[in-house]
């Protein structure tokens, strides 16, 4: 269930220091705990406004931003990332959320965001919580935190792919080993990045990745943000991939973020060994 935020002093609340409209977002690299650049530190925000309440301060400090709007997503991006944020107000019950991340990942380091209630602040590290901030958020105190969290928390490992990995979602499958994909048992011809692109999105069906993350997975950190290469790979996957791509329904642009491959309902990608 998502909460309907109508009110608009809560509304203002939720959002207070989270949300900068104007700046440009900076290409993505990972800081690990001595601060040293390393590609790929995930953090996942749990946030009943979704996209809306990411800091842009988060993604300035090189952490790659995973939003999640409802509770099934969040547990699916939580397989993908190293630590959460997770809003109290989330699917009417943040510590509820909590609970559920902690029983499939024992220990997953979490940051909880709530107003200055004792009660809530004791139960959410009671329960587990590594840390508890108040709202409104100040975000360099946000990014000082997530850090004292993951400096604190053991790396977690990530599963091993298969060998010979094999992605299926729907009627499209793709294999890394042989680079091939196919649409409904027909070969589609790629080239390298139109490849790796598709494959990145399928890995995370379901998911919406941002632009930022898109651009510095494929081009590297210092891939300029106003290059419009990913629009262009986007435009000619969509022509090879979608029945008709001017209305997509398997690359779906999600405004003001980045891009999700939407999954059949029900279905997460399946990977296999060939």
């Amino acid at each position: 269930m998502r909460i309907v935020v109508d009110d608009l002093r809560t509304r203002a609340d939720l959002l207070a220091g989270a949300v900068d409209r104007g700046g440009q977002r900076p290409a993505l690299v990972r800081v690990d705990a001595s601060g040293r650049p390393l590609v790929g530190t995930v953090v996942l925000l749990a946030h009943p406004l979704g996209a809306e309440a990411v800091p842009p301060d988060l993604q300035a400090a090189g952490f790659e931003v995973v939003v999640a709007s409802d509770a099934a997503d969040g547990l699916a991006a939580s397989r993908h990332a190293d630590v959460a944020i997770v809003d109290c107000r989330f699917e009417s019950d943040g510590l509820g959320f909590c609970r559920q991340l902690w029983l499939g990942s024992p220990g997953f380091p979490v940051l909880v965001l709530g107003p200055h209630d004792e009660d809530l602040v004791t139960r959410s590290l009671a329960e587990g919580a590594d840390d508890y901030l108040l709202l409104p958020l100040r975000p360099a105190e946000l990014v000082a935190r997530v850090r004292a969290v993951l400096r604190r928390a053991p790396r977690r490992g990530r599963p091993a792919l298969p060998a010979s990995p094999v992605v299926r979602v729907g009627d499209v499958s793709l294999d890394s080993e042989s680079h091939v994909v196919t649409l409904r048992s027909e070969r589609v011809h790629l080239p390298l990045k139109e490849f790796e692109l598709l494959k990145l999105l399928m890995q995370n069906a379901g998911l919406v990745l941002s632009r930022a993350t898109l651009l510095a997975k494929l081009w590297g950190p210092t891939a300029p943000p106003e290059s419009t290469s990913l629009e262009v790979h986007v435009r000619r996957l969509r022509a090879k991939l979608e029945d008709d791509p001017a209305d997509p329904r398997r690359i779906v642009t999600v405004r003001g973020v980045g891009y999700r491959y939407q999954a059949p309902p029900g279905q997460l990608p399946r990977s296999t060994a060939s």
